[in-house]
Formats: C-alpha cells, sequence, structure tokens
C-alpha cells in the first residue's frame, strides 16, 4: 500500500477510535458512577487501542482481498474451458487464453498482435467487420451462433458472446469474446434432426401406404370378411356386403350368404371350402352372385381357417373380390374365337366347324350345301370417301340385313372387309340357289340409312355347289370367290356359278399381284403423257401422266387390271409416290431444256389422299424436283370430295395455299353434290369419256354434257373433256364452250422421249385455228 494511502487510512482509524472511546466514556458514567479517575482512564486507553486493532484488521484484510480479485480472475479466465479472447476496433487480437488455444489450435504466441480474421472462414469476414462497426458504435450484440476455422483446417460451429471493453473514461476501445465448440452438440442435433424427420417421414410414408392401400382395395372392390365359428359371428366389412348385394344396414350372417350366393353355385363352393379345410389348406373359389334386382355378378372368395390345439376350427378369415371384367373379358376372348368382332357374325374358325358338319351331313342325307360368296360393290368408295367409321356402320346394317335374309339353319359369316360368305344347307336343286342369289341381290340394293346418310350400294355375288363344284370346304370357298371375281369383270351387280375356266382367272390375278411387288424394283413400270388442248387457242396446256406397266412375260398389262390390285394390296401408296415424283421430275427437265412451261398432272387415289402426311410428301416432292406448285395439277376422284368435310377439307385448303391446281376426274360418274365444288374451290371438271364417247348422238350424254359445262361455267370453273376422239365429238364441246380437250382426237399417250418433239413443235394447225375462231358452223 502507498504512503499516500496510509496516512488518510490512519486519520479514518484515530477518528473511528475516538468516536468508540467516546462512547465508551458516556457508558462508563452511566454504568459505573464511582470508580476511581486513574482507573479509568486506563481503562478507556485500553479499550480505544482494542478498537483501534479491530478496526485496522478488517481494513487490512479488504486490501488484501481487492489485491487478490485481478489475480482470480485472470486465473478464472486463463483456465475456462471456453475459447476467450480480446481485439481492438482494428480486429487485432490483445488477449487470447488456453481455451482458445485448445479451440483454436494457435498459441496465445501465434495469435497476439494478429487480425482475428485468420481464425475465421473466408465468407465469415463480413460478419467480422459488422460487428465491430456494430460495437464500436455502442450497439449490445446478443449471443450468437458463427463458426471458426482452426489451424488444421477444420470448420467448427461456434456460439459466440461478445462484450465491449471500455478504459477509464468509457471509451469503447476494443471487444472481448467469449466462444464454446458445440460442434459435436451441433452434429449430435442434426443427427437427432434426421433421426426426427426420418421417423416422421417413415410414419408419414406408412399412414400414406395406408390410406392407398385402403383406395386400392375400395377402388378394387376387395371385401374383407371374418367368422368366429364357435360363437357363430360374421363380420363383414361395408365393400364384402356391397359385393355381396346385401344392404349395409343388415346384419352379417351364414343365411345372408345363402341368399347371395347363386342356388347353382352353392354347393361347388361349400365342397371347396370343406376340402381346404380337411386338408388344412387355403381355399380359392369363384362364384356367381345375385342382387335383389336379380343381376348376377361373378366374385371370388379366398380364405384360411384357424385351428385350436385339437384340431378344430376356431375362426375363418379372408377377402372377396369383383371380378365382373375379368369374366367379361374371358367371354370376350371366347366370343373373338369364334365371331367376328364388328358384325357379329360368325368368323373363318367358326364357319370351318359348321362347315364341316354341313358336309357330313349332306353325305349322309344325300343333299346339296350351296356356297355364296359375296363382295360388296363400291363399299370401297364409300369407305375411302366417308370415312372408316361410316364404313363399319354399313358392314353392320350389311351383316344385320343378311342374318334376317337367311334361313335359321343357314351360316352367314364375314371373311373380312367387305366380303361375306353364306352358307345353304339342304338344297334340293342348283336352280333354287340361283333363285336364293336373285333375292339376296335385291335385298341388298335396297338402301342403307347410315347416320342419316341415304347408301345406295349392290353385291356381286360368286356360287358353288357342293358336290358339283368341290368335296371340302376350302376347295368349295376358293370356287365361290373365283365365281365371284367373275361376276365383277361382268358388270358388277349379278351373280355367277362357278366353272373350271375361273381357276385360270384366279391364278391369274394372284400372280398379277405377286409380280406387280417387284414391278416397282425392277423398274418394270413407267409412264407416258397425254397433251391436253386449250379449245380456243389450240395450243397443248397440260400433260396427264398416265401409268403403264411392261410385264417381262405377259407384256403391256392394262392399267384397269392392275390398279384395283395395288389398292386392294396397299401397293398403291409405293406406287403413287414414285409416280408423282418421277412426272414432276420429268416436268422440270423439260423446262430446264428450254420447253414451254406446262401443267403436268397426276391422278390421286383416295387411299394416297387420306395419309396423313400427304401434304408434306407434295412438298417434299416438288422441293426435291424443284418444279413450281402450280405446274402440278391434282385430279381428285369426285367421291374422294364427298367424304367428311372435316376430314377432306382441311387437306384441300393447304394444297390450294400451296398453290397446286385441284381438278375432278370423271366428273358425273359419282354421286353428286355440286354444292361441295364451292366449299372445296377446286379449278377444273374433268367430264368423264362414258358422257362423251356418245356426246354427238345421244341426247342423253349431250344433256349431261351440257349441263357440267353450264354448270361449271357458272361456278367459274375450267371444264376439260377426256376421251375426245373424232371432230363430231370436238365440235360438239367447242360449241358448247368446252375449255379443253383431251384425247386421241389431238393426242395419243407419248412416250417421255416423243412429247418433248410435241411441245416444241406446239402451234395452233390451220384446221384448229379455223375451228377456234369461227368453229360455230
Amino acid at each position: 500500500m502507498s504512503k499516500q494511502s496510509q496516512i488518510p487510512r490512519a486519520l479514518w482509524v484515530g477518528l473511528v477510535a475516538m468516536c468508540a472511546t467516546a462512547v465508551y466514556e458516556a457508558t462508563k458514567q452511566i454504568c459505573f458512577p464511582r470508580i476511581h479517575i486513574w482507573q479509568s482512564h486506563i481503562v478507556t486507553i485500553i479499550f480505544a487501542g482494542w478498537v483501534g486493532f479491530c478496526i485496522s484488521f478488517i481494513i487490512r484484510r479488504r486490501d488484501m482481498a481487492a489485491q487478490q480479485e485481478p489475480l482470480r480472475l485472470a486465473a478464472v479466465v486463463e483456465n475456462s474451458e471456453d475459447a476467450i479472447n480480446s481485439v481492438d476496433l482494428d480486429g487485432t487480437v490483445t488477449s487470447w487464453n488456453a481455451g482458445a488455444e485448445r479451440t483454436y489450435g494457435y498459441s496465445a504466441a501465434e495469435a497476439l498482435g494478429r487480425h482475428i480474421s485468420f481464425c475465421l472462414p473466408p465468407e465469415k469476414h463480413g460478419e467480422l467487420n459488422g460487428l465491430l462497426q456494430k460495437i464500436a458504435g455502442g450497439e449490445v450484440i446478443e449471443r450468437f451462433d458463427t463458426q471458426r476455422l482452426t489451424k488444421s483446417g477444420a470448420i467448427i460451429d461456434v456460439s459466440l458472446s461478445v462484450s465491449a471493453i471500455k478504459d477509464k473514461t468509457g471509451t469503447i476501445v476494443g471487444v472481448s469474446g467469449i466462444g464454446r465448440d458445440v460442434t459435436a452438440q451441433r452434429q449430435a442435433q442434426d443427427a437427432l434432426r434426421v433421426e426426427v424427420m426420418a421417423r416422421e417421414q417413415a410414419e408419414s410414408e406408412l399412414r400414406r401406404s395406408e390410406e392407398r392401400m385402403r383406395m386400392a382395395m375400395k377402388a378394387a372392390k376387395i371385401g374383407f370378411w371374418d367368422l368366429d365359428v364357435i360363437k357363430d359371428e360374421h363380420v363383414w366389412s361395408d365393400t364384402c356386403k356391397a359385393l355381396l348385394g346385401v344392404a349395409p344396414d343388415s346384419p352379417a350372417s351364414y343365411q345372408s350368404l345363402m341368399n347371395a350366393v347363386h342356388p347353382d353355385d352353392w354347393k361347388m363352393m361349400q365342397a371347396e371350402i370343406d376340402g381346404a379345410i380337411q386338408e388344412k389348406r387355403d381355399y380359392i373359389v369363384e362364384f356367381r352372385v345375385v342382387w335383389p334386382e336379380n343381376s348376377v355378378h361373378w366374385r371370388t372368395s379366398s380364405g384360411q381357417a384357424f385351428y385350436d390345439d385339437t384340431g378344430h376350427v376356431t375362426r375363418m378369415s379372408g377377402i372377396t373380390m369383383d371380378i365382373d371384367e375379368r369374366k367379361q373379358a374371358e367371354e370376350r376372348v371366347q366370343f373373338l374365337a369364334y365371331y367376328d368382332a364388328l358384325t357379329g357374325l360368325p368368323n373363318r374358325t367358326l364357319l370351318r366347324d359348321r362347315l364341316a358338319k354341313a358336309l357330313a351331313g349332306a353325305r349322309r342325307q344325300k343333299y346339296k350345301v350351296a356356297f355364296l360368296f359375296v363382295d360388296l360393290d363400291r363399299f370401297k368408295d364409300i369407305n375411302d370417301s366417308l370415312g372408316h367409321s361410316v364404313g363399319d356402320l354399313l358392314l353392320q346394317a350389311v351383316a344385320e340385313r343378311l342374318k334376317a335374309w337367311v334361313r335359321e339353319q343357314d351360316t352367314v359369316a364375314r371373311l373380312g372387309g367387305d366380303e361375306f360368305l353364306i352358307m345353304l344347307t339342304r338344297v334340293k336343286d342348283v336352280p333354287d340357289t340361283a333363285v336364293a342369289a336373285e333375292q339376296l341381290m335385291d335385298a341388298m340394293t335396297a338402301e342403307f340409312v347410315v347416320q342419316g346418310r341415304s347408301l345406295s350400294i349392290g353385291c356381286s355375288v360368286g356360287i358353288s355347289v357342293f358336290p358339283e363344284h368341290g368335296a371340302d370346304g376350302e376347295t368349295l370357298i376358293r370356287s365361290a370367290d373365283a365365281a365371284m371375281y367373275s361376276a365383277k369383270e361382268n358388270g358388277r351387280n349379278n351373280f355367277q356359278f362357278f366353272t373350271e375356266d375361273m381357276n385360270v382367272q384366279v391364278a391369274e390375278r394372284l400372280n398379277l399381284e405377286h409380280s406387280l411387288r417387284r414391278a416397282l424394283a425392277k423398274e418394270e413400270l413407267f409412264l407416258m403423257y397425254q397433251a391436253q388442248m386449250d379449245m380456243a387457242t389450240g395450243k397443248i396446256t397440260g400433260l396427264e401422266a398416265l401409268l403403264r406397266w411392261q410385264h417381262p412375260e405377259l407384256g403391256l398389262v392394262p392399267p384397269d387390271k392392275f390398279i384395283r390390285i395395288a389398292e386392294n394390296s396397299g401397293l398403291i401408296l409405293p406406287i403413287g409416290e414414285w409416280v408423282l415424283r418421277t412426272a414432276c421430275g420429268q416436268a422440270r427437265k423439260w423446262q430446264d431444256q428450254g420447253l414451254p412451261a406446262v401443267t403436268v398432272a397426276v391422278n390421286v387415289s383416295a387411299i394416297q389422299f387420306r395419309q396423313e402426311d400427304f401434304c408434306e410428301l407434295i412438298k417434299r416432292v416438288l422441293h426435291e424436283t424443284g418444279l413450281a406448285p402450280q405446274c402440278l395439277e391434282l385430279e381428285l376422284t369426285e367421291s374422294l370430295l364427298l367424304a367428311n368435310a372435316d376430314v377432306i377439307l382441311p387437306v384441300v385448303q393447304k394444297l390450294k395455299a400451296m398453290g397446286l391446281t385441284l381438278a375432278i376426274d370423271d366428273f358425273g360418274t359419282g354421286y353428286s353434290s355440286f354444292s361441295y365444288l364451292r366449299q372445296f374451290r377446286v379449278s377444273k371438271l374433268k367430264i368423264d369419256r362414258s358422257f362423251v364417247r356418245d356426246i354427238a348422238t345421244n341426247p342423253d350424254d349431250a344433256a349431261i354434257a351440257t349441263a357440267i359445262i353450264s354448270m361449271a361455267k357458272s361456278l367459274n370453273l375450267k371444264v376439260i373433256a377426256e376421251g375426245v376422239e373424232n371432230e363430231a365429238q370436238m365440235l360438239f364441246l367447242q360449241a358448247r364452250q368446252c375449255d379443253e380437250i383431251q384425247g386421241y382426237y389431238f393426242s395419243k399417250p407419248l412416250a417421255v422421249d416423243k412429247v418433248a418433239d410435241k411441245l416444241r413443235g406446239d402451234h395452233p394447225n390451220p384446221q384448229s385455228r379455223s375451228r377456234a375462231s369461227g368453229g360455230q358452223s
């Protein structure tokens, strides 16, 4: 203790002693009035000394404690488990305890005097600067969590408490921080959190799984049931009751089960359950139930029994399921195995079975069996133009009419497409079959009404008779098929009996189809071109591409012989694309040779037109060949344009937008509806050659041609007449202002190498020029 502090303290002790002595003197006078003076002084002196000694002792102990407090606090700080350090306001470390050494790995010698950022991760530097600024500004910072970087490079989680350091004047000069490593605690908390989340997720998944199971069982119509055999107590779920047709509020019982199960299935069900109990195995049984409204439904029930120690059944439980859909599917599969899916008529499988039985009976009883092979006329045109949905409805209507026409012992079967076979049993004489065929054709000629449309079709019928035309079913069907093709070739809508030479025709048709499949690859197909002339100028306005087939053995095959085969076999698509590409490419070559640019016309079948990518095919061909769209004319059949407008019109509009010319080929031969001409905005009508042939001599043909030309003029459409072969026909058409003609009178079909000469020499001859200027004579 300093001398300056000892003097005031001695004075203070003396003053306290004097006060204590005064109090003592007053007390002594009151309590001991008779004591001698010298005795009194001695006692007083002793008392004052004792009081001064006590006070001095107390003050000395207090000063010693005050001196020891900083040392004690320093020891506490130094030995603390927490990291305690301080920095000035610039962030320089000014103190660093042993706890900081253990926590951060840096010794005091390594830390003191360095900027505190050495033990902070890079992303925490901004946090440090903000913290120093806040404390320097007098802001109080509470405890917060952060991270620190140890000497080993590990990042630890730290719970940090900070406070400001002030000097004697109260000015903030630094920051003190107490940090505690909570990495292990945080990891434990995170692990616990993950475990809790995993448990919650598992519980949630379990709840969802259970809910999905309940929903799935409800959707799958699975009902639970349980039976206490000892107490005869039945427990059925609501779904189980619903499956059995039992009301929800009705009690479950053995009698309710008996009432629900179909009487014919009860014994079978009981026998299966009893057998399973005796053999101590699970069981499954399919049975029918009858609902209160008498509807019958298929159910399946599976279950198991529980036994006591003596082997007696104490309880049974299981599930009941709805299998109506499965049974319906099985019945459908069984049906389709023997019946046609579209018409419900017997298919070939069932036909063969009935045919074998019919022929066996005919042999025993010596009677005849007739086979009528029926093919619908014009069905393909309707199917292609109006769509397959209309075609399917028409086939169904035909099937119903055929079933109504035949007798009960006869069979009507669908062989595929628009082909049907009728088997007439117990036929006495062949002429009876002819009468039946005439009646059949009359029945098929009557109009069919499909979706509000009146459709007229006919049929071609081929007839074979057992035993005259064959001894087995396959031979008889093949013979009737051959006779049917003969009927079609003879004008359709008639019937023909089988003859031996028809086999030759069938073989020829099959050979043609086989050869046609290879004709494109072998380059046996080629194009010829027939010029089209403008009636007013006599100039060539276009060329129609005509497909030809040079068979290596048969020679030149007429188009009317192989086009139908191509359409029926699906070959029309690759062949049609080849024709289109070849014609466009050749037209471009003629233009490149400096010849006049004329339109090339290509026929398009309904099958081609109904391709999904038909417009894209046209674009691709024009792009690859370099032909301008206005130089391509597509000839479409009239029946094609009369199809469903929702399907046909968008395609026509796309083709028109591309710049193509559209013409209606063979106009007047179909079931015309002139209102469609304005809707589809075609550019040209082509009068069929059947009207042109006798146009100068037949008043009916003349009237039809005149009406077509007049109607086309009123709609601003061009008219071209095909099949013009003589001057009389040409003059008639010229007098009625037909725009163009095509036929042998002007130009026969030309090979590719002859077309160029025709185009080079294309100028009106004097005769044509005179007719064009004064053809009224």
